[in-house]
């Protein structure tokens, strides 16, 4: 009689704790989200993410909380996302070269199989920009000036040991002779004002972020691998060089390990229900930003092949500055 009584009561208590757990998913989210950002404010990520912040407020009254954490090669922004509570309400918009190259560069607590991916959001086309007074018509011309004028030309992007530092590195085989060292900065936003204010000549970046400068800045070769169709004149590096120079910037959402499957769907299909709305994706469109949506999976795969391909080329940096 007592073990049936006990029976009964743990099967009350689990379909009451089964019961709980559904509400709790059906009611997610219910507070505001943390959304925390490894880039400076006001570069093409920020924008991007104040978008679609803009767009949960006033379509589900969802609140992102958007949290600029710059510096250190994005380590300490993704260290505390990864250490977060994993319940969905401590999230990242990151890109793909800060939880892959910067782990394989250097030892960061981290790896990008150390969170969870919710959804791929944006492929940013990365460019080469100067300024329109500069006098510079091409990385041809650049790199014959930064080999006549030592010391004076230098070219800028976010983060020490990123993706942009190697694809730089490889760029600079082809002109051995060129003096164009590789500074670098806590953001779009920070780099940009430095090429403005002449502190940098070249500024290595998405080119959402010379939109605002308008006339200002020209831009002289994109690393997609072709051609933006927003820049159509506008050649890529793999054209003028090598097929293999290529790089663009991935951009998505990712949270703690092990978040729980359907908050990871909840959050996944807001995020393309933001990326699909037209009001969305003019504001977006109006910045230069392209939205590229993947789900958590494919997104996933991504960032594996992002891994991967820049694996050999750090080994062999590694090895020659030991």
């Amino acid at each position: 009689m007592k073990s049936k009584l006990l029976a009964s009561i743990m099967l009350i208590i689990l379909n009451v704790s089964g019961g709980i757990g559904c509400a709790e998913a059906a009611d997610f989210p219910s507070r505001p989200i943390t959304l925390i950002m490894p880039f400076g404010a006001g570069n093409a990520p920020d924008t991007l993410a104040r978008i679609i912040g803009e767009y949960f407020q006033k379509k589900h009254g969802i609140t992102l909380l958007i949290t600029s954490k710059a510096g250190g090669s994005g380590i300490p922004a993704m260290l505390e996302v990864a250490k977060a509570r994993p319940d969905g309400y401590t999230i990242s918009l990151t890109s793909a070269n800060v939880v892959t190259v910067v782990p394989q560069v250097k030892p960061c607590g981290f790896t990008y199989q150390d969170f969870t991916c919710i959804a791929q959001t944006s492929l940013f086309t990365m460019g080469w920009g100067v300024l329109a007074s500069s006098g510079i018509r091409s990385v041809d011309d650049l790199m014959q000036k930064a080999k006549e004028h030592p010391k004076k030309y230098s070219v800028g992007s976010p983060g020490a040991l990123t993706a942009q530092r190697f694809f730089h590195m490889s760029l600079m085989k082809y002109f051995p002779d060129s003096d164009l060292p590789y500074v670098a900065y806590n953001g779009g936003g920070e780099l940009v004002t430095a090429l403005l204010g002449g502190h940098i000549q070249v500024a290595y970046t998405p080119v959402s972020n010379f939109a605002p400068h308008g006339d200002m800045i020209k831009i002289i070769a994109v690393s997609g691998s072709k051609r933006d169709p927003k820049l159509p004149d506008v050649p890529t590096f793999a054209e003028l060089y090598d097929e293999n120079l290529v790089f663009d910037s991935v951009y998505g959402i990712v949270g703690p390990k092990n978040i729980p499957a359907e908050r990871v769907e909840i959050l996944q299909n807001l995020f393309k229900e933001a990326l699909e709305d037209p009001e969305v994706r003019e504001k977006l469109d109006n910045v230069f930003i392209s939205y590229n949506y993947l789900p958590s999976k494919e997104f996933g795969d991504v960032l594996k092949q992002y891994n991967d391909f820049f694996a050999e080329p750090i080994k062999q940096y590694l090895k020659n500055n030991k």
